[in-house]
């Protein structure tokens, strides 16, 4: 059994793509928040993640005066163009997030490196006869320093990436949907 097909109503074609000013009296979605189309149903892909299947449509409403006879091949063009340019752009967002955080990393961890030999040095020069509570106090300053300064480019590294993959999930799913073109009633 095919799934049931995905609605977006829109009042242009250009707001499928373009957020249009925020309306609250209009019936639509799109036109209530002033979100483009593309982008509220994204975020209903990711939210609900379907199985792929060459058997999802996208049916997109519309003022029946602006539907033309060639719309439907246009519109899915034009949709699958926006999601394999938008899938390039963030694959191209994970590479300099990567490069970047990396990068960081490793200045971070010079810098971790260096604050733990001086707090060594520290405690084993300059208040070597120090009580235990100083040197108590030296170790535990280094420790939150070293894990405060860690902690952003780790996280980054770790976790950046999954937006971005995410909603190229989503993207390549709505790539491959039958695009139909319904007229608003």
């Amino acid at each position: 059994m095919a799934p049931e097909p995905i609605r977006l109503a829109v009042a242009t074609v250009a707001n499928l793509f373009n957020a249009p000013d925020v309306d609250p009296y209009s019936p639509r979605e799109t036109d209530i928040l002033g979100a483009a189309g593309i982008d509220r149903l994204l975020l209903q892909l990711q939210l609900q993640p379907r199985r792929k299947s060459a058997d999802e449509t996208l049916i997109v409403t519309l003022p029946a005066e602006q539907i033309t006879p060639d719309l439907q091949a246009e519109l899915t063009a034009a949709i699958q163009r926006y999601c394999s340019t938008h899938i390039e752009d963030n694959r191209l967002q994970i590479r300099l997030s990567r490069k970047q955080h990396t990068v960081g990393m490793v200045i971070v961890l010079l810098i971790s490196l260096v604050a733990i030999v001086v707090a060594y040095l520290l405690i084993s020069r300059v208040f070597a006869d120090a009580s235990q509570v100083v040197q108590g106090m030296i170790y535990a300053s280094t420790s939150v320093f070293v894990w405060v300064i860690l902690w952003d480019p780790l996280e980054a590294l770790l976790f950046e990436w999954a937006l971005p993959a995410r909603e190229n999930r989503a993207l390549e799913q709505l790539a491959a949907m039958k695009i139909e073109v319904e007229a608003q009633g």
